[in-house]
């Protein structure tokens, strides 16, 4: 926590690699963090790719530009061109390598930073983070929303004692030790660092949440029309009609990688459509590297009833939300999960009244905890379906009930506003003397 005269209205900058404002898919956190610091008065910098990680081109930043600025309700955002890549090839470790780098130029001639918050998903941007905190005297938060290495290490794809485990695991411990504070959305932080050796005085448990407030603002609507990234109103006739001849519609909304486990989804949706069965659908929306194999063992499994929608902006999913039955959750187990999980298209189910079938093996689970729906072993079709029949043949006041208990649990614990909010009370962002607080998004 920051000392009494550091605590004063502030200028904070955040380095995420991946963040982005409502008008896109993606993660909206800090823009929303960002909006509760300026409603105090603050000034917000985010510094973020110009990449279009479905599009595999630097949609933010045109023509020859390096750098480009844009502003969504007073939170400025910092677009740096990034080296273009896809899939996960050596290409996309260059891309955040690249982040870091420009990152560290962009800042230069900037009105110095009171507080610079190093985010992961990729350790390089935190890493980077410290070193312009450093650089320009300012204080250092670290923000760790994935760990590195332990994921990778966990699901198989790097040997625990490579050198590039023993690099992450290095740059992780550097981080931990001199940040001012560590913001973890991992509710088991405080026992993964101990693991490892490495101080725990200083996590603060700020989970992900999901927007409560009203639809986005119109500046935002005309930018996303333009940019054409609006598939939602065939999508919502469609699935008017299917609702209309009684179809159960289940939902997910995010990325189709491989530790999504989507293909557990599919089968589990062709297992489930028997004869007596009730009518259902599943309907994956979004994008990812798994998306042209899931679509090729959709169409294997005759699996028709399995609806392939692309990505669409962040401020539109509670629409599409509002017009589908269940959420869908499902994670390929991981020993990681083991430190808790914290996924925003789980808490974009529950502020939407969903109930979910939460397939995911953590000791910290948010739906069981609710009675928000179901929890189900993941990586197991047959399991899965089975929840997916138990959800579809429930009584519309069952489902009802559910949604309402999982809503709840949002309003009270994961209110993206007042997730802001608290952030900005660590950052010690008060205040002017004699002010009052601006409306978040005035």
């Amino acid at each position: 926590m920051a000392d009494s005269t550091a605590r004063r209205a502030c200028r904070v900058w955040i380095f995420n690699h991946y963040a982005t404002p409502p008008d896109r898919p993606g993660g909206t956190r800090h823009y929303w963090i960002g909006r509760a610091i300026v409603a105090r008065h603050g000034e917000v910098t985010i510094f973020a790719t110009g990449f279009g990680h479905a599009s595999g081109r630097n949609d933010r930043v045109g023509g020859r530009a390096l750098v480009r600025n844009e502003i969504f309700d007073g939170v400025r955002f910092v677009w740096l061109r990034s080296f273009p890549y896809r899939g996960n090839t050596w290409r996309r470790i260059v891309n955040m390598a690249s982040y870091a780098v420009m990152v560290t130029l962009a800042q230069v001639g900037r009105p110095r930073p009171d507080v610079v918050v190093g985010s992961s998903v990729h350790p390089l941007a935190a890493l980077a983070g410290w070193f312009v905190a450093r650089l320009r005297r300012a204080r250092f938060v670290y923000e760790v929303r994935d760990l590195w290495p332990q994921t990778m290490i966990d699901i198989g794809v790097m040997g625990e004692h490579s050198p590039t485990a023993r690099i992450l695991y290095a740059i992780e411990a550097f981080l931990a030790r001199h940040a001012e504070s560590i913001v973890t959305v991992l509710p088991g932080m405080t026992a993964y660092l101990a693991s490892r050796g490495l101080p725990t005085a200083h996590v603060h448990y700020l989970p992900n949440g999901a927007d409560l407030s009203a639809a986005g603002s119109s500046e935002r609507d005309a930018r996303g029309t333009a940019a054409g990234m609006d598939p939602l109103p065939p999508v919502l006739e469609d699935l008017a009609e299917r609702r209309a001849r009684g179809e159960v519609v289940f939902a997910w909304a995010g990325a189709h990688g491989l530790v999504n486990g989507l293909d557990v989804a599919i089968r589990a949706m062709a297992l489930a459509s028997i004869d007596g069965a009730p009518p259902m659908s599943l309907l994956l929306v979004g994008d990812g590297p798994e998306k042209p194999a899931l679509k090729r063992l959709a169409s294997e499994l005759g699996a028709t009833n399995v609806l392939f929608i692309d990505p669409i902006r962040k401020d539109r999913i509670p629409e599409l939300l509002a017009n589908v039955d269940v959420g869908v959750l499902h994670a390929t187990a991981t020993p990681v999960h083991r430190y808790g999980v914290s996924f925003n298209k789980l808490f974009d189910y529950m502020a939407a009244g969903l109930p979910i079938a939460f397939a995911c093996d953590t000791f910290a689970d948010p739906v069981a905890a609710a009675g928000a729906g179901l929890t189900i072993r993941p990586d197991d079709p047959q399991a899965l379906a089975a929840g997916f029949l138990t959800l579809a043949s429930a009584s519309e006041a069952e489902r009802r009930r559910m949604g309402a208990a999982g809503r709840a649990l949002v309003e009270r614990d994961h209110d993206l506003a007042k997730i802001g909010s608290a952030f900005a009370d660590l950052l010690g962002c008060d205040l002017k003397e004699g002010s009052e607080p601006r409306p978040v998004g005035s």
